[in-house]
C-alpha cells in the first residue's frame, strides 16, 4: 500500500527537450545514409546510424516558407495560407502552432534561423519566445549555431524546444564566403536559365560541386549543433533533422531550360526529403512507410506529451516509430502570379505513396492517367488540386520581405 501511494503521488516524468534542425534545399540523394557515395554528410549519417531513417518522406510543397508552416501546423499549404514564400500563417491557426502549444505546456521555445525568408514577419509564427532572424537576407550557419548555443548556455529552464534553420545548400551555391560574394543572386544562373549558360559538362559539374560544398557545410553545422546541445542538456534530447524540400540540379536543363532551383515543378528530386530522428522514444532502424513533413507536427506534440492522441485524430503518424504502410502523401506546387507563363504551370499537385509519384497539371491531366495501378494516387492529386483552387487568397507578402526574396533569387 505504501508503494502504491508513493507511485500515485510521484511526479510525472519530464518530457524530453526537442532539437529540430531544418536543412534548406537538401536533396535526399546527397545524404550518405540514403545511399550517396559522395561522403558529404557524416553527421547526418551518424544520426541515422543511432536513430530512425525515413526512406519515403515527402514535403508538402517544394518551397521554404509553406513547407515550414506545414511542419509547424500539420496543415497543407492551401489550408494554413502560406502558399508562397513570405505569406505568413493565417491568424486563425496561431493557437495550433506547435511552439505555442509546447510553450503552454512548460517548454522554453526558441528559433534561430539563417534567412529573412523565414523571419517572424515572413512566417507569422508567434509561438517562439525567442525568434532570432537576420536583418540581412542571409547569415552563415556557423553564426546561427553559435547564437543558438550561446542562448542555451544562459537559459536555465527545461525542457526546451529549439529550432535551428540552416540555409547552406540553397542558392547561391557554395561556401559561406561564396554565398556572401554572390548575393544578390544572379537569377540568370538559377531557375529558368538559358542552357547555353552551361554549354558543357564541366560547367554543370562545377555548379553541382558548389551545391555539394553547401551540403557539406550544412552537415558540419549540424554536427557542431547536435554535439553542443547534447553537452548542454542533462538529459538526451529528441533530435529531428529534416529538409524542407529538395532541389533540381541539371536533370531538366535540356528539356525545360530549368536547373538549380525548386518550387516550379514537383519532380522527385524536389519533393523527396531526408528525414531522421534520434533520441528518447525513437525506435532505431529504417522506416519504409510513407511519411510527410506534416507528420512532424504530430510527432513533436506526442513526444512532448501534449498530442492527446493527435495521430489517431488526424490520421497522421508519430515518426519516432518505423512503419511499413504505404500511405498517400499529398504535395502542392506554390501559387504563381497571374502573369507567370502557362508553360510554368505544368505541375500543379501531386500524390506519392513511397513507390510511385503522380503529378497532375492545372487542368487535371496527367501522363500517368492511363495507368490503372495509379488510380488512387491520381484521385488524391486531383482532389488536392480542387481544394487548392477553392482556397484562393490575395497576396500577403510585405514589402521588406519581398525585397529580401528578390535578393535570394525569388522573382515570381
Amino acid at each position: 500500500m505504501i508503494s502504491l501511494a508513493w507511485t500515485a503521488c510521484s511526479p510525472a516524468p519530464t518530457p524530453p527537450s526537442i532539437l529540430l534542425v531544418t536543412l534548406d534545399t537538401l536533396r535526399r540523394d546527397h545524404v550518405g545514409a540514403y545511399g550517396s557515395p559522395l561522403g558529404l554528410t557524416p553527421h547526418l549519417d551518424a544520426l541515422a546510424a543511432e536513430g530512425l531513417l525515413h526512406a519515403a518522406a515527402y514535403t508538402t510543397m517544394p518551397t521554404t516558407g509553406p513547407a515550414h508552416l506545414s511542419l509547424f501546423t500539420g496543415l497543407q499549404p492551401h489550408q494554413h495560407g502560406g502558399r508562397r514564400n513570405g505569406e505568413p500563417l493565417l491568424p486563425e491557426f496561431a493557437a495550433r502552432e506547435a511552439a505555442a502549444l509546447l510553450r503552454e505546456h512548460g517548454y522554453t521555445t526558441a528559433a534561430f534561423v539563417s534567412s529573412t525568408l523565414i523571419s517572424p514577419s515572413a512566417t507569422g509564427l508567434r509561438g517562439f519566445e525567442i525568434y532570432d532572424a537576420p536583418h540581412e537576407p542571409l547569415r552563415a550557419s556557423d553564426a546561427v549555431v553559435s547564437q543558438a548555443l550561446a542562448w542555451l548556455n544562459v537559459e536555465p529552464r527545461r525542457p526546451v524546444f529549439l529550432w535551428v534553420h540552416l540555409y547552406d545548400a540553397h542558392a547561391p551555391y557554395g561556401s559561406a564566403d561564396e554565398k556572401r560574394r554572390t548575393l544578390p543572386v544572379d537569377v540568370s544562373s538559377y531557375g529558368w536559365v538559358d542552357p547555353d549558360r552551361y554549354p558543357g559538362p564541366a560547367d554543370r559539374v562545377e555548379m553541382e560541386a558548389r551545391y555539394a560544398r553547401g551540403v557539406a557545410s550544412a552537415d558540419a553545422a549540424l554536427g557542431r549543433l547536435v554535439a553542443g546541445v547534447r553537452a548542454r542538456l542533462e538529459q538526451p534530447p529528441l533530435v529531428i533533422a529534416v529538409a524542407d524540400h529538395g532541389e533540381s540540379l541539371s536533370e531538366h536543363l535540356g528539356e525545360r531550360g530549368y536547373a538549380y532551383d525548386h518550387g516550379k515543378y514537383l519532380d522527385e528530386e524536389g519533393v523527396a526529403i531526408p528525414l531522421l530522428l534520434a533520441g528518447p522514444g525513437v525506435t532505431p532502424g529504417r522506416s519504409t512507410g510513407t511519411a510527410s513533413i506534416r507528420d512532424l507536427y504530430t510527432t513533436i506534440l506526442e513526444a512532448a506529451g501534449v498530442g492527446d492522441g493527435l495521430a489517431r485524430q488526424e490520421q497522421r503518424r508519430d515518426l519516432r516509430r518505423p512503419a511499413e504502410q504505404r500511405r498517400i502523401a499529398r504535395i502542392e506546387r506554390r501559387r504563381f502570379r497571374s502573369d507567370v507563363p502557362d508553360s510554368v504551370r505544368r505541375h500543379a499537385a501531386a500524390a506519392a505513396d513511397g513507390d510511385e509519384l503522380v503529378i497532375v497539371a492545372e487542368d487535371g491531366s496527367s501522363p500517368a492517367a492511363s495507368d490503372a495501378r495509379l488510380a488512387e494516387l491520381l484521385r488524391a492529386a486531383r482532389e488536392l488540386l480542387d481544394a487548392r483552387r477553392d482556397h484562393a487568397s490575395a497576396e500577403r507578402v510585405d514589402p521588406d520581405t519581398r525585397e529580401a526574396l528578390r535578393a535570394l533569387g525569388y522573382v515570381d
